[in-house]
């Protein structure tokens, strides 16, 4: 029976929508998402409908591509080291792993006066968990049962688009391209007792489709005021982003901004909030930092906090950037060993290095 059961479980632990996994980066269906898919917007929290511009906003809002004038050229990669603990009946569980998060790639060209074009490739959220969870026996103590989740994998998506400056005060841009990746799941049930229970169930799916961007810049003396929306595939929830950016004096040195990301809008709802800075002291270095919450309204609710700072070092044609990003969250959920809903807290780090190249 506990066999039937184990497989059951493993099953709907990949269904989205049905069942919520036991690791933070399978908390659901789809993933850990990363927040920032470059260094820059790495820094700057994930921010999807503001920013200062880059090539790799063609995947979050394509209108802001027609920021930077000329040609440039962006790439980004670095790790993240994920960590779980929870306390249940049996004891204190703490996890922790490391992954491939930000690796990007995007090009942006200057068609005309009021036209550019972008095209970018981006690792946009992950799978990996690996954790062992253990049932031990209410008289004696002993473990009995030990209950192995290990996934692998991850989303990619790559899009083409461009950014249209129609008037002074507006640009707008769309974007559309193929979401990639895939996942596998291995999981094992290991009786003690019972050896011939033991039991392995291998678990595995791939997704291309079709995605597609849209944005709305408006950029005013002392003020941008930004919307993007982000199309859903099967992995990967729609998105819908709003926000403006302050900028502190004409020569715009430095800027303030707050943004609201709705995840999944009219369905879960879950909520997402940014505040942003930058801050440009000299020609050739800029600090960049933000604060988020999060706050997950689907049947397995969760809060969380973020904090991300960054920076920037121009040599020449060239910046250097780097940055390093920090969330918790707190949710009540099940684990393999606990039968009844206890408090998981999650966390991870994220660590990115890039190069933006005006050619």
């Amino acid at each position: 029976m506990r066999t039937v059961l184990f497989s059951v479980l493993t099953l709907l632990l990949v269904v989205p929508g049905i069942v919520s996994a036991f690791g933070y980066a399978a908390a659901n269906g789809n993933g850990t998402s990363i927040p920032g898919f470059n260094a820059v917007t790495l820094a700057l929290g994930g921010a999807r409908a503001i920013g200062f511009g880059d090539a790799l906003s063609v995947l979050t809002n394509p209108a802001d591509i027609y920021r930077i004038p000329g040609t440039t050229f962006t790439m980004s990669i670095g790790p993240g080291v994920l960590f779980e603990s929870f306390e249940d009946t049996t004891g204190f569980h703490d996890f922790n792993w490391i992954t491939l998060a930000n690796l990007s790639a995007a090009m942006k060209f200057q068609a005309s006066s009021k036209l550019a074009i972008g095209a970018g490739i981006a690792r946009i959220s992950d799978f990996s968990f690996e954790g062992n969870y253990y049932d031990r026996d209410a008289i004696t103590g002993d473990i009995i049962e030990r209950y192995k989740l290990d996934s692998k994998g991850g989303l990619f998506e790559s899009a083409a688009g461009f950014s249209w400056h129609p008037e002074s005060w507006i640009n707008v841009g769309f974007s559309a391209g193929l979401r990639f990746g895939e996942a596998s799941y291995d999981s094992t049930f290991e009786d003690r007792v019972n050896p011939e229970n033991d039991t392995t169930v291998s678990i595995a799916w791939n997704e291309s489709d079709f995605c597609w961007h849209a944005g709305i810049m408006i950029p005013l003396s002392m003020t941008s005021i930004g919307i993007s929306w982000a199309s859903a595939t099967d992995h990967y929830d729609a998105r819908i982003a709003s926000g403006i950016l302050l900028y502190t004096g004409d020569s715009k040195q430095g800027a303030l901004g707050i943004e609201v990301e709705i995840v999944d809008p009219g369905d879960a709802n879950n909520l997402e909030g940014r505040l942003i800075g930058q801050f440009v002291p000299s020609n050739s270095l800029t600090f960049r930092g933000a604060l988020s919450i999060s706050d997950r309204n689907e049947e397995i609710e969760s809060q969380g906090i973020g904090l991300s700072v960054g920076a920037g070092l121009a040599l020449g044609r060239i910046t250097l950037n780097g940055a390093f990003a920090w969330s918790s969250k707190t949710r009540e959920s099940f684990a393999f060993s606990a039968w009844d809903p206890i408090d998981i807290k999650v966390s991870q780090s994220l660590l990115s290095f890039g190069l933006n190249w005006n050619l």
